[in-house]
């Protein structure tokens, strides 16, 4: 059977628009995460497919964060969009009265993963 090389080429660029769309989820001894950002409730949620952004939260994948009061509001201009994070994680575990402090900044856990991102740094990501 031949493949007509329009047939291929509408392949790969369905191939790659998928994999923009989508980053790997990542593990709480990262330091650097890649995703597109919601802002809700004082927090920030960091999606991994770009349509879940859009969606309500029931499932959906996402792990829930926030910096400092100063660079919160900064990141409200990249809501929507696709970011970097830089900073650590802490065990959902470690939550006081239900929230965890990130800069005066209070993350709830919307997401209600096992654990949560206290970001020094966020930016667009290419």
């Amino acid at each position: 059977m031949r493949i007509f090389p329009l047939t291929l080429a509408l392949l790969v660029a369905a191939g790659a628009a998928q994999a923009q769309s989508r980053v790997p989820v990542p593990t709480a001894e990262q330091t650097e995460f890649v995703g597109w950002m919601k802002l809700s409730n004082g927090e920030f949620q960091l999606y991994f497919d770009q349509d879940d952004v859009r969606r309500p939260l029931a499932g959906r994948v996402c792990i829930s964060g926030a910096a400092d009061n100063g660079e919160m509001h900064q990141a409200r201009d990249l809501a929507g969009q696709k970011v970097r994070i830089v900073g650590r994680t802490a065990p959902w575990t470690d939550a006081v009265n239900g929230r965890i402090e990130q800069g005066r900044s209070n993350i709830r856990n919307d997401c209600a993963g096992a654990f949560v991102i206290l970001a020094d740094d966020i930016r667009p990501s290419n």
